[in-house]
Order: C-alpha cells, then sequence, then structure tokens
C-alpha cells in the first residue's frame, strides 16, 4: 500500500475530507439522540467547528500563494486557532483538541521537518485525549472523551509496535516514514472505532436507544477522514463505520443517542436566507483575511459587500443567521459598529441583539466597570431581557449555538475590567471556557458561570448591577452574589416528542408531550396539564429538598415561540395556588423546540 507523508497539505487534505464526511453524515448524526427531542445537533455543531477552521486555513494558503510559503507548525497552528475560535457544542469543542494536540506535538517536537512523524503523530493524540478530558468538570464514559482516549491508546501501541520492530539505535528510516504515521493513524482509528462500538455498554441509555455515542460516532468520522488522506484514498474511498452506529434495541427507534458528554446538543433548525442584513466594520484584517471572509459570506448570503483597506473593511450581507456573519467576521478581524436589521417582520424581535454593547455610564468620565456580563439566550424575548439589564447578548440555540469565537469577540467588546458568561445552556459551557482561555492570552480577564438553563439566567442577571465600580474585589462580589443567586434556581421545560422512544417513564410516540424536570424527563403524555402538574411537582420535590422543607418563592415561566398552542397555564396557576406566597412570573421568551421554560427557586 502506498502511503502519504502528513505534511500541510495532507493535512488540508485532512481537513477537506473530515467537512465532507461531516456534511454527509450530520443530519444522521444529529438523529442520535437519547432524548425524543428536536435539540440534537452534535453533526452540526461538529461539522461547523470543521468548516469554519477551513476559512481560516485557507486564508493562510492565500498567503502562501502570494509569496510567503507558511511551515507545518504555522499551518497547524492556523488550523487549531480556527477550529478552536469555530468551536461549537461540547462536542465540536473537544474536536478542537485534536487539532491542538497536532498543533503542540510539531511545536514542542521542535523540528524543522515539513512531515509529522509517527512518533510526533501519537503525542498529537495523546495531548488531544488529556486536554479534552481535563476541560470537562464531571467526565463520563462511553462518549466522545472514551473515544478520543481510545484513539490515543491504539495510536501509542502501533508506535510501539513500529519502535520494537526497528533495529536498536537506528534512525527511522526516510523510507518509511509515511508507513509508520499511517500505522499509527490507523491502529488510532481500530481502537476509536472498538471504543465507540463499546459506548452502549457504558451508558444505559444508548443501550436502551440502540445506538452508540453521537460526539465519538463524529470523532470517528474524522478519523477515517485522516486515515483515507494517508492510504492516498479518495474523499469518495474513505471506509465510513456508520453502519454500525445503530444496534438492536426492544421497543426504541434507531435514532437515539447522547452527545459528546452527555449532555443534549440541540437540533439543526435553519430557515431560508434573507431574514437579516448584517453590517460592521473590520478593523486590523488584510486582503488575504478580507477575500477569504468574502468567500465565506458568499457560501451563505446574498448581497455580499467587502470592501476597503488595507487594514479596515466595510461588510454588508443579508442572511439568515446573523451570527454565520459576526463569527466569519471574528477570524477575519476585530468588528465595530455592528448593525443588525431585520428584514422581515417576524424577525424584528431578535433584529440589533447580538454583540449590543454593554458600556455603561456610571457616572464619571473614564470610570470602567467591574464586571461586565455576556449572556446567552435561545430566543429574541429573552434576548431582550438580558440586553435591557445591560448585559452584552449572543444568540444560541437549536442548530445554531455560539462558538468560541463568537463569545470571544463579544467578550472583547465589553466595556469592562472583568467579563462574566452565562451560557444558560450544558453544551454552551466548554466553548465559553475555551473562550475565557483564549481572552486570558489576550490579557482579556473572563469568568465563566456555568448556568444550565435561561431561568438560571435570568436569576443571576437580577442581582448584577452593570453600573458596579470598583477592582478585583467588587468583581469578586459580584460573582459570587450570581453563582449564589442561579444555583438555587431549579430548572424544567415541557415540549413535543419528537419521534417515537423509550423513556424513564415509558414509551412515547412522536407528538405526545414531554416534561423534563433538570436532564430527565419525568412525564409523557397527550395531554399538556397533566405534563405541566407533573413538572411542578419534579420542581417542587427539587426545591424542598434544598431548603429543608421550606417553602419556594418564585415560579418563573418562559414562553416559547410556540406556546400558545400548548396552554399549561390553567395548571401551572391551580399548582402554585397550593403554594403559599409564591409569586409566578410569565415571561415570552421567543425560544423554539422547547415550548416553556420553568424555574423555581
Amino acid at each position: 500500500m502506498s502511503a502519504t507523508v502528513l505534511d500541510l497539505a495532507a493535512a488540508r487534505r485532512w481537513a477537506v475530507s473530515s467537512r465532507a464526511l461531516l456534511s454527509e453524515s450530520r443530519d444522521e448524526i444529529d438523529r442520535l439522540n437519547v432524548f425524543p427531542v428536536p435539540d440534537g445537533d452534535t453533526g452540526t455543531n461538529m461539522f461547523l467547528t470543521v468548516d469554519g477552521a477551513l476559512a481560516t486555513l485557507r486564508a493562510g494558503w492565500i498567503d502562501a500563494l502570494s509569496g510567503e510559503p507558511i511551515t507545518l507548525e504555522a499551518g497547524l497552528a492556523l488550523l487549531s486557532q480556527g477550529m478552536l475560535l469555530s468551536a461549537r457544542g461540547n462536542s465540536g469543542v473537544i474536536l478542537s483538541q485534536l487539532a491542538r494536540g497536532m498543533s503542540e506535538a510539531v511545536a514542542v517536537g521542535g523540528t524543522r521537518s515539513e512531515a509529522m512523524s509517527a512518533s510526533v503523530l501519537s503525542d498529537a493524540f495523546a495531548r488531544a485525549a488529556d486536554v479534552a478530558w481535563a476541560g470537562v468538570s464531571r467526565p463520563v464514559e462511553g462518549t466522545i472523551l472514551s473515544v478520543a482516549r481510545a484513539a490515543a491508546t491504539g495510536a501509542r501501541q502501533a508506535l510501539e509496535g513500529i519502535e520494537a520492530g526497528r533495529d536498536r539505535g537506528a534512525a527511522e528510516a526516510t523510507s518509511g516514514a509515511a508507513e509508520e504515521t499511517y500505522a499509527v493513524a490507523a491502529g488510532a482509528l481500530e481502537t476509536a472505532r472498538d471504543a465507540l462500538a463499546r459506548t452502549p455498554d457504558q451508558l444505559p441509555r444508548l443501550a436502551e436507544a440502540g445506538v452508540v455515542d453521537a460526539g465519538g460516532a463524529g470523532f470517528v468520522l474524522v478519523l477515517e477522514a485522516l486515515e483515507g488522506v494517508l492510504a492516498d484514498r479518495p474523499h469518495e474511498g474513505t471506509s465510513r463505520s456508520s453502519d454500525s452506529w445503530h444496534t438492536a434495541a426492544p421497543g426504541s427507534e434507531p435514532d437515539a443517542g447522547l452527545d459528546g458528554l452527555g449532555c443534549r446538543d440541540e437540533a439543526s433548525d435553519f430557515e431560508g436566507d434573507g431574514d437579516y442584513e448584517v453590517m460592521y466594520h473590520l478593523i486590523d484584517s488584510d486582503e488575504s483575511r478580507s477575500e477569504a471572509l468574502l468567500s465565506s459570506l458568499m457560501e451563505h448570503g446574498s448581497s455580499v459587500m467587502v470592501v476597503g483597506g488595507p487594514q479596515v473593511w466595510r461588510v454588508h450581507v443579508h442572511l439568515d443567521d446573523p451570527q454565520t456573519a459576526l463569527d466569519a467576521g471574528s477570524r477575519a478581524g476585530r468588528m465595530e459598529q455592528v448593525s443588525i436589521a431585520a428584514l422581515n417582520s417576524h424577525s424584528a424581535g431578535a433584529a440589533n441583539i447580538i454583540n449590543e454593547s454593554s458600556a455603561i455610564d456610571v457616572g464619571g468620565e473614564g470610570v470602567t466597570p467591574a464586571l461586565g456580563l455576556l449572556c446567552c439566550a435561545p430566543g429574541p424575548g429573552l434576548a431582550t431581557l438580558f440586553a435591557e439589564a445591560g448585559a452584552t447578548v449572543v444568540r444560541s440555540s437549536a442548530g445554531n449555538r455560539a462558538s468560541t469565537g463568537q463569545l470571544l469577540q463579544a467578550a472583547r467588546g465589553i466595556h469592562a475590567n472583568e467579563v462574566a458568561i452565562l451560557p444558560n445552556d450544558p453544551d454552551t459551557i466548554l466553548a465559553a471556557r475555551a473562550a475565557a482561555a483564549a481572552g486570558e492570552r489576550e490579557g482579556v480577564k473572563i469568568h465563566v458561570l456555568p448556568t444550565l438553563a435561561a431561568v438560571q439566567g435570568i436569576a443571576a442577571v437580577s442581582v448584577w448591577s452593570p453600573g458596579l465600580s470598583g477592582g478585583e474585589a467588587s468583581a469578586a462580589s459580584a460573582l459570587q452574589s450570581m453563582r449564589s443567586a442561579y444555583a438555587g434556581v431549579a430548572y424544567a421545560s415541557l415540549t413535543t416528542a419528537s419521534a417515537d422512544a423509550s423513556t424513564p417513564v415509558g414509551p412515547c410516540r412522536q407528538g405526545q408531550f414531554l416534561g423534563i424536570v433538570g436532564a430527565e424527563i419525568v412525564c409523557v403524555n397527550d395531554d399538556a396539564g397533566v405534563v405541566a402538574d407533573a413538572v411542578c411537582a419534579g420542581l417542587h420535590a427539587q426545591v424542598a429538598g434544598a431548603l429543608e422543607g421550606g417553602l419556594p418563592e418564585l415560579l418563573t415561566l418562559i414562553e416559547g415561540a410556540q406556546a400558545q398552542a400548548v396552554d399549561i397555564t390553567d395548571a401551572v396557576n391551580r399548582w402554585s395556588g397550593t403554594v403559599p406566597g409564591l409569586e409566578v412570573h410569565h415571561l415570552e421568551g421567543g425560544q423554539r423546540t422547547y415550548h416553556w421554560l420553568l424555574g423555581l427557586e
């Protein structure tokens, strides 16, 4: 078998092939969701992560073609940075660690070689797994983390076999370098496939649903792309593992699974083009990055204009998702004077929310607030609520979660000594932490308060003062107040089952109502009122335990975009009347997927 050396050209081919495989399989990966809720977007997140990385690498490639060649080390650094800034969802962030591992392994190796050796590739897999596991506060076996660790083990075992077969003290034969690198990649792929097949044995929910882990499936696809490139096979000839993603599971349909960390990613939910007009100035950019930006925007929108130079550019585009334009801009330079306008009436409520300035006048010229706030919001109503409280808002919802780069770009624009990010979603926490780490390297001090739901974010914002002045002590005090506020909020939701499936409380049919308390389905029923009763009871049980017999004080109801067709207010009012002194707040959130979000504190 002929093998290809892992040089910069091969690394680029690997990224392109990964993008192609993820594009072909992203819908199927999205459907690997153990919750029968239309909110699984693992495949979409991983695809967008690689897609964004290619845009960054393309800009560097343009520099090379113009007479400024880039080295393997510099190219992998570009790929790593692009993948990190484009990372969406927990699985996307973990996937980005593979590129980071390769970049660090080449840099630490201290070699001027323009091709990656077998030992360096093995080190890359080990670094990727170590960083991924270290970045998760409560890692779960049977997820993408297990698959990444298995890949590192397989790579190391392959390298040990290579080294054992060499003569003692003999240098690595140049003629066999490509074959050895391929052997390490093939070893990583083999053990990763085995680990993916074992994920149902490690997570009962996967076994019940008859599927493997979604994030692990995407990770294996990327390894399959690498193996195919190093085997010098065309993309169409790349071996696929998707036939083994589903297993027999009595009583369940084979379209469920778990995302990369046992959390639920949200489903792809795109609309047509042209809902918004986005304009901004791009600062500290250059011609190659502006050309890459133009190419990216043309793929996603219309009426595209990127003009100006040599360092300041004016950007204009019409597209359905404003975040796409902002995400692309964050990779090309620094954005200023951002303007987002709704072109259709149904989008008007969300216009001018993303990256809205949070600079606050605290009563003195030149005084900088101690702590700025960046909130992720899944709907226009929630975005407006957070923005009116003085926070900078980034829209992040089903199939369109905020990327690391977008969060970092928004945090950079906040006029404050320190910044706190409220992800308001378990699958955006790693992207927020990655943004915080990148910000620290730039001198931007970012804290991540790991809020799991919008109702927890609302509680945190309620005790934050946008005009807070002072230094580190003031910021620390504000952070502690917000932590205490959201920690006491139990959260729940009500939605509609997207498929027939088994649940912890019995089977459900597509179209039935689901009640979810925390991350657990507690009720399935055709009557939304019955589900609302069960959700309220579940919330009450959680809060009562924390209060040691005390009574909850506040129930927050957040109405979704389709909540009018799923009226639960009578059931909630009936239940709330049994709790003395309970105050009920009703808010319009506008979120999709979840008809109602509830919080009890």
